[in-house]
C-alpha cells in the first residue's frame, strides 16, 4: 500500500533543498567581496573591531542592516570567514522559500499552488547566484516578504500584535534597505479593508508605525551623534542624483560618469550630509526643469526593471555561463508570463491577490525614481512567483473554464 506524502512533508523536503543549492553554490563560487559587497564586509569587521559601522570613511552611506544583523554576529561567532557569510545567505533564503509558502497559503492558493511557489523559488537560479554575494537582497527578501505576509494577515485578523510585528519588520526593512518601505501602502490598504472601525484601523496603523519608529530610532540617534543628521543612510540624495541627471540613461552610472564627476572628491570634503544634501538638490532641480525628460526616463525605467535578463555578464562567457543565463530566461518567462496571465481570471482577481500586486507596482515605482541595477528585481521576484503558482494550480484545477473573463 503507497503512503502519500504530507504536504509539510513535501514543504520540508523543498526547504532543505532550497537551501542545499544555495549552499552548494557558495561552497562552488565564493566571489570575493568588490564595490557595495566589499562595503558591508568592511562595515560588519569594523563594527567588531570596535572602530564603529565605518567604510571607506563614510559612516553612514551603505545601509546598515544586512552588515549589522547578518554579518557581525555571523563573524562574531565564526570568525571572519566568507563561507559562514555565504552560508547564513542560504539559511536567508530558506526563510524566504518558506515565507512564499505562507503568502500562497494566504492568498488563496491550493495545495498544489503552494508547493509550486516554494519549489519554483526553490530552483530560481538568480536566488542561488545572489547568495553567494555579500548582497543586502538576500536580507531584504525576508524581511519584504514578512511585511506582505503580515498585510495580507490583517485584512481578516488585524490583531495589535500582528500590528506590532509588521512595524518591527518594517523598521528592520528600514535600516537594511528603505526602497522596501514602498510596500507601507500595502499595510494601510489591509486595514483599511479589515473588518475594524475605523478609530480601529487608525490605531493599528498607529501602532505599527510607533514599533517602526521604536527600531530605528537608536540608528537615527546614532547617526544625527556621528553624521550631524537623524538619517537612515546618506546616499539618498547620491542615488536619486544618479537616476536623475543630464547623463543619466535609467541604470546605474559612475559618479564619475556625470556632470558632478570632476568635483565629487571636493564635495565629498564637506561631509555626508552636505555632500548628499547637495546632490539632492541638483537632482530635483533637474527634475524641475526637465519635466518631460523625467517622466520618459522614468517609463525608461519600468522597462529596463522588467527587462527579461537578456544582458551578458563581465567579460567572456563559459559555455556554462551560457546555459546557466537561458535557463534563468526562460525561468523569468515562465514566471512573468504565468503571473500576467492569472489577470485574466475572474476567480484570482481577489482583494488578497490585489495586494501582492500593489506590494509589486509600489517596489517598481520606487525605481522609477532612482535607477536600475537588475539586482534590485530579486527582493519582489518571489511575489511574482506565489502569483505564477497561483495561475498554474488553478489551470490545471476542474474548474479554470467556468472561470475565464470573457
Amino acid at each position: 500500500m503507497q503512503t502519500r506524502i504530507s504536504e509539510k512533508q513535501c514543504l520540508a523536503l523543498i526547504l532543505v533543498l532550497a537551501f542545499f543549492v544555495r549552499a552548494a553554490t557558495a561552497v562552488a563560487f565564493q566571489f570575493q567581496p568588490v564595490s557595495d559587497y566589499a562595503g558591508y564586509e568592511h562595515m560588519a569587521v569594523n563594527l567588531l573591531a570596535g572602530k564603529g559601522l565605518v567604510e571607506g570613511g563614510n559612516f553612514a552611506f551603505l545601509s546598515a542592516g544586512y552588515p549589522l544583523f547578518v554579518l557581525a554576529p555571523v563573524f562574531a561567532v565564526f570568525g571572519h570567514h566568507l563561507l559562514a557569510a555565504l552560508f547564513a545567505n542560504a539559511l536567508l533564503c530558506t526563510v524566504s522559500a518558506w515565507l512564499i509558502y505562507l503568502i500562497a497559503r494566504e492568498a488563496g492558493a491550493g495545495r498544489a499552488g503552494r508547493l509550486l511557489s516554494v519549489g519554483i523559488y526553490a530552483l530560481y537560479l538568480p536566488s542561488w547566484i545572489y547568495a553567494a554575494y555579500l548582497a543586502k537582497e538576500n536580507l531584504m527578501t525576508p524581511l519584504m516578504l514578512g511585511v506582505v505576509l503580515l498585510s495580507l494577515r490583517c485584512t481578516c485578523h488585524p490583531s495589535a500584535r500582528i500590528a506590532a510585528s509588521i512595524g518591527a519588520v518594517l523598521g528592520l526593512l528600514a535600516i537594511a534597505g528603505n526602497a522596501g518601505l514602498a510596500l507601507a501602502p500595502v499595510l494601510v490598504i489591509a486595514l483599511a479593508m479589515s473588518p475594524l472601525s475605523f478609530p480601529g484601523k487608525l490605531a493599528r496603523l498607529g501602532l505599527a508605525g510607533l514599533v517602526a519608529l521604536l527600531v530605528v530610532a537608536p540608528w537615527l540617534i546614532r547617526n544625527y551623534q556621528v553624521v550631524g543628521a537623524p538619517v537612515l543612510n546618506t546616499n539618498g540624495g547620491f542615488n536619486l542624483y544618479l537616476g536623475n541627471n543630464p547623463a543619466a540613461d535609467g541604470m546605474f552610472i559612475s559618479i564619475a560618469d556625470t556632470p558632478r564627476g570632476p568635483t565629487w572628491q571636493q564635495l565629498r570634503k564637506q561631509g555626508e550630509v552636505a555632500a548628499n544634501n547637495t546632490l539632492k538638490a541638483e537632482a530635483l532641480a533637474w527634475i524641475r526643469q526637465n519635466p518631460a525628460q523625467f517622466l520618459s526616463l522614468s517609463f525608461k525605467k519600468v522597462t529596463l526593471f522588467w527587462m527579461p535578463p537578456i544582458h551578458e555578464g563581465e567579460g567572456p562567457q563559459s559555455q556554462g555561463e551560457a546555459l546557466t543565463r537561458l535557463a534563468w530566461l526562460a525561468q523569468y518567462l515562465l514566471i512573468c508570463g504565468a503571473a500576467g496571465a492569472g489577470m485574466a481570471y475572474r476567480r484570482l482577481r481577489t482583494p488578497n491577490i490585489g495586494l501582492i500586486w500593489l506590494a509589486i507596482l509600489g517596489y517598481t515605482a520606487v525605481h522609477m525614481i532612482f535607477y536600475v541595477i537588475y539586482r534590485y528585481r530579486e527582493p519582489i521576484m518571489p511575489l511574482l512567483i506565489v502569483l505564477a503558482a497561483i495561475t498554474i494550480d488553478f489551470l490545471i484545477s476542474d474548474e479554470k473554464f467556468a472561470t475565464i473573463t470573457m
